[in-house]
């Protein structure tokens, strides 16, 4: 019989190897280990994640590939930031922060009833505030009624869309002096590099690539962040 897998620990273990900075770690990986129990037991149900991945791959490519962002958000400046999430599904990036961060605001877009729901069950399972979920979809042009007038520091998605799109999508989001950062796996590349150089939507421009490798299984990872230029 297989051992069975100790989630806290593995967990610690990733956070090490990619240099990662959690204040109160041993609180933060109880509330992760929480949240990941929750995950199995509704996924039985619910498509959340896909259920041909072991726990040790779920934690990895969901959870720990989460985590990643805090390499782009130094402790100094998580109380600051204005965290938006498109598309978040079963809360990946951005619930998997705010139990890592609990003073990060966090708003959370999930057009999908039943991961919507599972969304509302893990904040209130964890006792987390200053965390906003929205049960739309975004529309072009900033039309969306939930989120007009509404700016934030910090825009992410994982995988959401192209490019391009993306930028389109939330550039009336994005407050003065804020950032996109999209969560992009190797097959970026070619997209990446027909954009050298260019601008996009008149005046946005990729400012940064940050490349990474997963912990354990070395999977490759993009994190392209996005901001607007002269």
């Amino acid at each position: 019989m297989a051992a069975t897998l100790d989630t806290e620990t593995f967990l610690a273990r990733g956070i090490l190897a990619m240099g990662l900075v959690i204040e109160n770690e041993a609180a933060v990986l109880a509330r992760l280990n929480r949240y990941f129990g929750e995950l199995q037991k509704w996924n039985k149900k619910v498509n959340l994640v896909a259920r041909t991945l072991d726990d040790e791959q779920v934690l990895e490519n969901h959870f720990l590939d989460s985590l990643s962002l805090l390499s782009l958000l130094p402790p100094s400046a998580r109380q600051r930031e204005t965290v938006l999430d498109i598309g978040t599904g079963a809360g990946f990036p951005g619930l998997v922060l705010k139990a890592a961060c609990p003073n990060l605001r966090v708003t959370l877009v999930e057009p999908r009833k039943n991961r919507y729901f599972f969304l509302k069950h893990i904040v209130r399972l964890l006792e987390l505030t200053n965390l906003e979920i929205l049960n739309v979809r975004l529309d072009e042009g900033g039309k969306t009624p939930e989120l007009a007038g509404r700016s934030f520091s910090f825009v992410t998605s994982r995988a959401f869309t192209g490019i391009v799109p993306f930028v389109k999508l939330v550039a009336p989001c994005l407050a003065e002096g804020g950032r996109i950062v999209l969560m992009k796996g190797p097959g970026a590349t070619g997209e990446l590099a027909e954009m050298e150089g260019r601008k996009l939507e008149g005046r946005f421009r990729v400012t940064a690539v940050e490349r990474l490798r997963l912990p354990f299984s070395g999977g490759r990872r993009l994190l392209l962040t996005i901001r607007a230029c002269c």
